[in-house]
């Protein structure tokens, strides 16, 4: 039974990180970085629908209109509050967005929620709802924190599952202003 039960336990730890997250003594997924990440050379569609996470206003990929850092997060991932204070920096943060994932969907509360918590947190940058979850689902992104970088036309120049470190946060931020 013991058996069992620790069988369990591994597949669950499996399953609540990404493919290039490995989890560490913990259990907490870290990241592995890639030489050639996931999706890099494809496309984000420019047509793709957001919901501003502030005023509730929709918005398209399109309208933003620069190389920009996505991060993809929600406040119920731990990992991804452990993130916030990369995201405190206004300078920094002026080609980042947020998409928060699944708990501001559908529901006005938990929307002001999560924008709550990102703006106690110190978080510097507009977040969005990926209205239809069509980014989280053409990206395969499974566990969260994700975070890639879109060039103007919509190719993913870079992907980093798991918690970013200030060194790779600095070297997807220099990536926008190539």
């Amino acid at each position: 039974m013991e058996k069992i039960y620790f069988f369990a336990f591994a597949l669950l730890l499996s399953a609540c990180s990404t493919p290039n997250q490995k989890p560490d003594s913990a259990g907490t997924p870290i990241s592995s970085v890639s030489s050639t990440p996931a999706n890099q050379g494809s496309k984000i569609s420019l047509g793709t629908s957001l919901t501003n996470l502030e005023t509730d206003l929709p918005t398209k990929f399109s309208q933003i209109s620069k190389p920009v850092v996505v991060t993809f997060w929600a406040s119920w991932c731990t990992s991804c509050r452990q993130e916030f204070a990369l995201w405190r920096d206004q300078a920094l943060a002026q080609n980042v967005i947020g998409i928060n994932v699944q708990d501001a969907i559908g529901s006005s509360k938990l929307r002001a929620d999560a924008y709550n918590l990102m703006k106690s947190n110190g978080t510097v940058f507009p977040s969005y709802v990926d209205t239809d979850d069509v980014l989280t689902s053409q990206l395969g992104i499974v566990g969260l924190p994700v975070t890639i970088v879109v060039a103007n036309d919509g190719r993913i120049l870079a992907r980093h599952d798991g918690v970013l470190s200030k060194k790779a946060m600095l070297h997807f931020i220099a990536l926008t202003k190539n």
